[in-house]
């Protein structure tokens, strides 16, 4: 007894998939949404940094800009005093007192402008924590002279900005210097007056734009947190000249040692190129790769975005480099809090449509129970009752209608299958009987030496309309082979009222033409049914192998023996079409040993599954093959003719009688040939 198979509930598959569904819809939400915060936040924080790179520059800028104007606006007052020793100092102090972000201030003369004073003359002011100091500096070994801020203000006669230099002589540290021309009272250019900036402050902005990246990057001012946190978060900044040169940089070593642009060629990746192009080109902003997103930069062996704008008065260029992780971690949080809100979504919305469906489905469950009690043949089961007028109850009322169908259904099989069953057994006996009509020993005659004859008949149902005889009387074998119209119980009843009507006729006469008029005289009378029999109706006469034969619309049969051929038969209607038609006879000497090969068209007709049939021509061959290896005896000729329309049929049903008839004429003494022949003659 085979097991029960498991039940998968509905409410389960149904609830599976509708979590599917809604899995991968507001999974495609999410993913959307996520995309476009994870893209919104990362956009806002480039937008950030860039802000907080131009709010760094604009300090410097104004820093810059106050510098300059505070120098323009001592220019005069220095030009005045000169020739004041006392005096010229007192301004210096005062600018130098005035201004917070100068580290210095520089008067130098032209060469020898003061003989007396030597070839280098100059003066510079600088500030402890208590006091201002003023002391000569021009000499030399500090040949200011020959400094860029100093000749190229001369030469043009307005303001410089210097490149950054590390001061020896004077602050002893890097500056960066603003120079002013000084005019005598004629306009001549007598010196330049220099206004000292330390880049310690800047590299304090800097340090400071570093330190609100971090804390923006959520990881808090908190001194325990890990250095190997702090780097992975940490923004690193810088500034550089024109040349490319680092004047600001937390690396100190690399302040006025090291060369951007020398490092940006030294590297395999091409964006940095782009980045140095633009700083070359004084613009601002970040690079950007084929989709338009902001690229990440394999900066100093790590991934970076980088932005990056100038610094307008003197051409220095603010750079910040921000790890990626610190800018596409606000883009993972923003989208995965939003992806978690909806998975809990999700989880809440799948068990509120589970719920439902099981309530739902409930009374599709009880329904279900009744019909499988149904099922088991208890057609009087009472089905649940559906109260909400939907599909549940319309297959409710389905299944009603169905169980009273079957139960209607049921008792009229009982009646129908007994029926059935004894029109089966009388088709079985009826079978039998006709089976009993025909011969079935084989040999028929064996005490005789000259003929050999088999038959078979294999009907397309229980009952068929195919028949054979033969008789021996006189020394001559009455035989015959017909085919009734149609199939079954009628064809069946023809078969036996035909095979009877020529046992009847045979004790009359022995002329196979009077044989087969009267066959179709008694046939053809009353034939309301319009039925018809094919027949081939022969008497052989043992001593002299002369055959007389009568063909009424049969197939005509083989001649197997000195070679295969067909036996030459006139064209007659078939028994009972129409009655008083005179019938031909013919005659043949058949020779010795030869088999005289008769069947119906169940045989040349026979159809395999494609419908393609057996054919005259496949007959021919096998009776020519079977001739050749002298196997042409009837029993083994017509197995053989079995066999092979059996294998070219198959699978396909048999759609007609089939039936054979082989007699063969077999060689006797020279005493009897004798005999024959002087019958003949006679």
């Amino acid at each position: 007894m085979s097991k029960p198979r498991r039940l998968h509930p509905f409410a389960g598959r149904l609830t599976r998939w509708l979590m599917f569904a809604l899995l991968l819809t507001i999974g495609g939400i999410s993913y959307l949404v996520y995309s476009f915060a994870s893209s919104v936040a990362s956009s806002l924080e480039c937008n950030r940094n860039q802000n907080m790179l131009d709010t760094v520059n604009e300090r410097i800028n104004n820093v810059l800009n106050i510098i300059e104007v505070a120098a323009t606006n001592n220019q005069p007052l220095i030009e005045q005093t000169v020739g004041n020793a006392s005096a010229l100092e007192t301004s210096m102090k005062r600018m130098l007192v005035s201004n917070p972000h100068v580290k210095g201030v520089s008067i130098a003369f032209v060469e020898n402008y003061f003989p007396q004073k030597g070839r280098w003359y100059e003066l510079y002011a600088s500030r402890d924590s208590s006091h201002v100091n003023i002391k000569k500096i021009g000499s030399a070994s500090h040949d200011y002279l020959q400094a860029k801020w100093f000749t190229e203000c001369v030469k043009n006669d307005k303001g410089y900005w210097s490149d950054t230099y590390y001061d020896d002589a004077g602050a002893k540290e890097i500056l960066t210097t603003y120079s002013l021309p000084i005019h005598d009272s004629q306009g001549r250019v007598i010196g330049v007056m220099g206004t000292d900036i330390s880049l310690s402050w800047l590299q304090e902005q800097m340090k400071e734009m570093e330190d609100k990246n971090l804390h923006y990057s959520l990881l808090t001012n908190n001194d325990t947190i890990a250095d190997y946190q702090r780097e992975i978060f940490l923004s690193h900044s810088f500034i550089i000249q024109q040349d490319g040169t680092y004047i600001v940089h937390h690396d100190k070593n690399r302040i006025l040692n090291d060369n951007f642009y020398k490092y940006v060629e030294s590297t395999a990746d091409t964006l940095d190129d782009i980045i140095a192009r633009d700083i070359k080109n004084n613009e601002r902003g970040f690079v950007v790769d084929a989709k338009g997103h902001i690229a990440q930069i394999d900066f100093e062996g790590r991934d970076y975005y980088v932005f990056y704008a100038p610094i307008e008065h003197v051409g220095w260029i603010t750079v910040i480099t921000v790890p990626t992780l610190a800018i596409d971690l606000v883009g993972y949080l923003v989208g995965g809090i939003l992806v978690f809100v909806m998975i809990i979504g999700i989880i809440a919305a799948i068990l509120v449509c589970h719920f439902i469906v099981r309530n739902a489905t409930k009374p599709l469950k009880r329904l279900a129970q009744s019909t499988e009690e149904i099922a088991q043949g208890n057609f009087h089961v009472e089905l649940p009752t559906i109260r909400k007028h939907d599909e549940i109850r319309l297959l409710r009322d389905s299944f009603e209608n169905m169980q009273q169908s079957l139960a209607r259904y049921v008792d009229e099989l009982k009646a129908t299958t007994a029926s059935k069953a004894s029109i089966e057994s009388e088709l079985r006996i009826a079978h039998d009987i006709q089976m009993t009509m025909l011969p079935k020993t084989f040999p028929p005659f064996p005490e005789r030496h000259d003929i050999d004859i088999y038959g078979e008949l294999i009907p397309a149902k229980q009952v068929g309309g195919d028949l054979f005889d033969f008789c021996l009387r006189d020394e001559q074998l009455f035989f015959c082979v017909g085919d009734v119209s149609g199939k079954g119980i009628p064809a069946s009843l023809v078969m036996a009222v035909t095979r009877s009507l020529f046992r009847n006729v045979l004790n009359h006469t022995d002329s196979p033409d009077k044989i087969v008029e009267a066959l179709n005289e008694a046939i053809a009378e009353n034939n309301d049914s319009n039925m018809f029999v094919t027949m081939f109706v022969g008497v052989l006469n043992l001593k002299t192998g002369l055959l007389r034969y009568c063909n009424a619309g049969h197939d005509a049969p083989l001649l197997i023996g000195q070679g295969v051929g067909s036996l030459f038969c006139d064209a007659n209607l078939p028994i009972g079409i129409m009655p008083g038609f005179n019938f031909t006879v013919q005659e043949s000497v058949i020779e010795r040993n030869t088999t005289i090969f008769i069947f119906t068209d169940g045989l040349n007709e026979a159809e395999d599954i494609s419908h393609a049939q057996f054919g005259n021509d496949r007959i021919t061959t096998l009776a020519q093959s079977l001739l050749n290896k002298q196997c042409h005896q009837p029993e083994t000729l017509i197995r053989e003719m079995l066999s092979a329309v059996h294998q070219f049929v198959g699978e396909a049903e048999q759609s007609d009688d089939l039936t054979m008839l082989a007699i063969q004429l077999k060689a006797v003494s020279k005493q009897e040939q004798s005999d024959a022949f002087s019958s003949i003659m006679k």
